[in-house]
């Protein structure tokens, strides 16, 4: 696929010292996953913390919702929809499934603006229904629409729910010839609702270098090459505070919305959970995308702002080639860290039969390899293993309660001389976990801790019957 361009800091203005600093800082976190800078429309720096990969597609949580407004903006200029109409005008089939009037009051400018009237997001009541449109048009409201800033994923969905409704594409499928494609992005999955409509407000996958196209795009204000892929005034709004979120704490979350965007204390965003990014800053014509599996967004904005804006200069500068190769070979082996402890063996091989839960999960086998240890789970999807290394990660296709199977790495290491712990990482996306053996236990000796758990299905106690 088509590549952006790669130069030095320098070159662009920026000295590879300061970004040395930037990168040491990012690497302190809990936990970064990827990082790639633009200026000027070119890469200066690129990281990706082993064992995450440049090729492999990421989930974007959030983020997804930015590419979804940009399919409306997109339908609105074909004079498929009009953001400005009520929302039912579009779904007639529902129109007695409402039950609080203020809903028909409802337009589509109010989804983009997370303004639809409820004061929670209605996802809470999506997950056991298969037509989360109908949910989503029969739920009360809490307010007049357009007064009240509410973070709402489920209006992101009901913007897909519209495309698909007027274009008879999803999201996904509509974005390919329009935006996609033109970027040369090769996009991964958009995970469904029941009825096989794109979740719009979550649920895409994109490798780190397609969020960056995606960013340097909407620094262009839409324009590819010779090419006006967006509409540039739909756009200049969507990006400009359209509503007022000032009853946020974090102080990157309280200076505005736009249409699925993000103003912030330096130009504006695009983010998801546990840390996805694109951000744009317009002034500095800087585009950053970051991946993370953290559960502190803020820092990484903190960092961007305080390494890096005060080091940018308007013309280039003097190479620095010492410190330039000092980033690249800091950006080259960066990668998280494996559990710390003892890898000495210190157990036979193990045998749980557990107590009949929800989620069907049997029994656990936890085997010794000469370097490695291995969990096999008897559950709703039969047999599965997780492989983990004793100092390294072992890598597994692992599933069990989650919705999907992702590509899995894991390191373990002795805590004590009883107790065994397991730290995993998915590589495609923002989910960890610690599971911790402890051979004392009889009744309960698996315990396992989700982290960075968006949108996760539960797992049981692992109680011994």
């Amino acid at each position: 696929m088509k590549q952006l361009i790669r130069t030095t800091p320098e070159a662009l203005g920026i000295p590879s010292a300061a970004l040395l600093k930037l990168l040491r800082r990012l690497e302190k976190m809990e936990y970064i996953n990827s990082f790639m800078l633009l200026r000027h429309g070119k890469v200066c720096l690129e990281a990706w913390l082993k064992p995450y990969k440049a090729t492999v597609p990421h989930q974007l949580f959030s983020l997804s919702k930015s590419f979804t407004s940009c399919a409306v903006g997109l339908a609105q200029q074909e004079g498929l929809l009009n953001i400005h109409e009520r929302l039912i005008k579009y779904f007639p089939q529902y129109e007695n499934a409402v039950t609080d009037s203020r809903m028909r009051q409802v337009t589509l400018q109010d989804l983009l603006t997370m303004r639809s009237g409820h004061l929670s997001c209605p996802t809470q009541y999506f997950w056991d229904q298969t037509d989360w449109r109908k949910v989503f048009l029969s739920s009360k409201l809490e307010a007049e629409p357009g007064t009240h800033f509410t973070y709402n994923s489920g209006a992101s969905y009901m913007l897909a729910a519209v495309i698909k409704q007027v274009t008879s594409c999803n999201v996904r499928e509509y974005l390919m010839p329009r935006l996609f494609a033109p970027l040369g992005i090769a996009p991964g999955i958009w995970e469904n609702c029941p009825q096989g409509i794109n979740c719009g407000g979550w649920g895409l996958y994109l490798t780190t270098e397609d969020i960056a196209k995606f960013a340097q795009l909407l620094l262009q204000n839409g324009r590819w090459h010779d090419r006006q892929l967006l509409p540039a005034d739909y756009l200049a709004e969507a990006v400009s505070k359209q509503a007022d979120n000032s009853a946020n704490t974090l102080p990157d979350w309280q200076v505005g919305y736009g249409y699925q965007f993000w103003r912030s204390r330096h130009g504006y965003r695009a983010d998801g959970a546990a840390g996805q990014y694109a951000v744009m800053l317009p002034e500095s014509d800087v585009a950053i995308a970051v991946t993370a599996c953290t559960g502190n967004m803020q820092i990484i904005l903190d960092a961007i702002w305080e390494e890096l804006l005060p080091e940018l200069h308007d013309d280039a500068l003097p190479e620095a080639p010492e410190a330039w190769n000092e980033l690249q070979q800091l950006a080259k082996n960066m990668s998280l860290p494996t559990v710390v402890g003892d890898i000495t063996r210190r157990s036979e091989n193990q045998t749980w039969l557990f107590a009949e839960n929800p989620q069907g999960i049997k029994s656990c086998q936890l085997e010794f390899g000469e370097n490695d240890c291995t969990l096999t789970f008897d559950g709703p999807n039969g047999l599965e293993q997780l492989r983990a290394g004793f100092g390294y990660f072992a890598e597994s296709l692992f599933k069990l309660t989650d919705l999907s199977a992702h590509p899995t790495v894991a390191s373990a290491a002795w805590k004590n001389d009883h107790t065994l712990e397991i730290h995993t990482f998915i590589t495609d996306g923002i989910y960890r976990d610690i599971w911790q053996i402890d051979f004392s236990d009889a009744a309960e000796p698996l315990k396992n801790t989700m982290l960075c758990a968006c949108f996760r299905p539960l797992r049981p106690r692992f109680t011994c019957r």
